[in-house]
């Protein structure tokens, strides 16, 4: 799963896949301006609120039982800080024919 940097709404995208994540952004500086939509950034890194995620994932049962296991993950690796989980950042190329 990750967060959709590159829109002006923000979104989460592939939330079944909870294999993964990260933010995806087109360019550090609209990144930093849509950042305050899901967390905040620094070090390098994007932290994403816990809160945002259960609000923008699917509304069942079964997904949210599965968000949940995947915090405990990222709290035991050291991922989880004052209710937000960091992800990586990625920089997609361009589409190439």
């Amino acid at each position: 799963m990750y967060v959709d940097a590159r829109y002006a709404a923000v979104r989460l995208a592939e939330p079944q896949d909870l294999a993964t994540f990260s933010v995806v952004a087109d360019d550090l500086q609209t990144l930093m301006e849509r950042a305050g939509q899901f967390g905040y950034l620094t070090d390098g890194s994007a932290f994403v609120r816990c809160d945002w995620l259960r609000a923008s994932g699917p509304e069942t049962s079964e997904w949210a039982a599965a968000l949940e296991k995947m915090l405990a993950f990222a709290a035991s690796s050291g991922w989880l800080h004052e209710g937000h989980v960091q992800a990586h950042i990625v920089w997609p190329g361009p589409e190439t024919d």
